[in-house]
């Protein structure tokens, strides 16, 4: 359980906040990066992104208390990934694109555990609309199980899309031991206020030499040196914790997994959403519709240098 050296209002907007310690080595020491504030949907408050002294891992601190947090997931916050908003030109090319990310990440896994199996057991933690496991089914013939813990999502997918979704989270859900053999977390660690629990957790419910596929934010990439504050992957107080390969490893042998590979990067035109924000946009909801056009105009011109601007890493272990 992470430390939390002590609870207050802060001056500035009242929310109530907290301060803790490392959530992967405890210590109490670190640095500041940056600080940064709420440019999805504009809510006041600067936050803090420490580095913590003894063990480098990157955190904000202080943040949120969990009670707080919820209040930065309102129900729209899951209009971005349903996307029907957008105009209806686009529209055909938002579904590719997100057709091409699950395709992307099948072949990531696929190099590494091998081919996915009608009847392997796949948890994804965080599912949103289903889009990872949606496409595991048509592909591979495979029927995955969603975790979500926001009802208007638990809906959707069950009644739209008729696929078996459970409402809640890693700690709620009551999942037998060793029940899975794959677990992934796409975009998800990183939103956790306690990630060392969210993976002891992943680890009693896979079975031994089965496999955990983590998707996060690379805070070591160019985009994310250059940009500090304005990276649209930073994302606070959303993002609560950034790992790095060498704080990844540490935290999941901690936790019963070793990591076999890390791959770092990028989405095409990703770049555009933050050059959107060095060029002034802010509240990303109130404007969501047009995001797509915003980040291909802006994202084009640098299709060429993409490989060298990573956004992501995503990671794979397995449990030991």
């Amino acid at each position: 359980m992470v430390e939390i050296i002590r609870s207050f209002r802060a001056l500035e907007h009242g929310e109530q906040q907290e301060e803790i310690a490392c959530p992967l080595c405890g210590s109490t020491s670190d640095r500041l990066i940056l600080k940064a504030r709420d440019l999805l949907f504009g809510r006041p408050g600067e936050y803090r992104l420490a580095q913590c002294l003894s063990c480098n891992l990157k955190y904000v601190n202080p943040r949120p208390t969990r009670q707080a947090l919820n209040r930065h997931y309102p129900d729209r916050y899951y209009e971005i990934s349903i996307q029907d908003n957008a105009p209806s030109f686009i529209q055909p090319f938002i579904r590719a694109f997100s057709d091409g990310i699950s395709k992307r990440r099948v072949a990531y896994l696929e190099r590494v555990i091998g081919r996915i199996a009608p009847e392997t057991e796949v948890l994804d933690v965080g599912c949103g609309t289903n889009l990872l496991l949606s496409y595991i089914k048509r592909a591979r013939g495979c029927q995955g199980l969603g975790l979500d813990f926001n009802r208007m999502v638990v809906q959707y997918v069950r009644d739209q899309l008729k696929m078996p979704i459970v409402h809640g989270t890693l700690q709620t859900a009551d999942f037998q031991a060793a029940r899975f053999d794959l677990v992934t977390m796409m975009e998800y660690l990183e939103h956790e206020a306690d990630p060392r629990a969210v993976l002891q957790k992943a680890r009693l419910i896979t079975r031994m030499n089965g496999h955990l596929a983590l998707e996060l934010p690379d805070s070591l990439g160019l985009p994310a040196r250059i940009l500090r504050s304005l990276w649209w992957n930073l994302d606070l107080p959303r993002h609560l914790v950034f790992f790095t390969p060498d704080t990844l490893r540490r935290i999941l042998d901690e936790c019963g997994f070793e990591l076999l590979t890390v791959k770092r990067f990028t989405l095409p035109l990703y770049i555009g959403l933050s050059l959107g924000q060095v060029f002034g946009q802010r509240h990303w909801a109130k404007n969501w519709r047009w995001v797509p056009v915003l980040s291909t105009l802006l994202g084009a011109p640098f299709l060429p240098f993409q490989i060298a601007l990573p956004e992501f890493i995503f990671a794979i272990a397995r449990a030991k």
